[in-house]
Formats: C-alpha cells, structure tokens, sequence
C-alpha cells in the first residue's frame, strides 16, 4: 500500500510563509481545501488562518508604528 501525501511537508514551514506571505497563504488555503482528505482540509484552513494573522500582525504593527512617529513629530 502506498500512502497519499495530503499536506506539504514540514507544515510549521508553510504556516511560517504563511504568516509572512499572506498572499502564499491563501492560495494554498484555496488549493489544499478543494481536496477530499481531511488532513488536507485541516492544512488549507491553518494556513488561511495563518495568513490571516500575518495581516492582522502587520496592521498592528503600522497602527503602533504611526502612533510613535505621531507622537514624536509633537516632541
């Protein structure tokens, strides 16, 4: 018997890219749910949600980066 890959291997390197690339992310969200195995389901929906969080993260960080820079143009 042989046995079917259903997710990149490793996964905690795809949800890193994920994270970083949202981009990346989504689109092997989009591939990897399309797919029958459940494994493959789990894997597409950690990396939505991990590219998710890499948007989330960097709106945060600007938010943050602006109310510095604001806060300094007043000093």
């Amino acid at each position: 018997m042989t046995e079917e890959k259903t997710a990149l291997e490793p996964r905690w390197l795809w949800y890193a890219v994920s994270f970083i690339l949202p981009v990346v992310g989504i689109i092997l969200g989009i591939l990897y749910r399309r797919k029958e195995a459940p494994e493959s389901k789990d894997f597409g929906k950690k990396t939505v949600i991990a590219a998710i969080a890499g948007v989330v993260a960097c709106l945060a960080f600007y938010a943050v980066w602006l109310f510095v820079l604001g806060a300094a143009a007043w000093l």
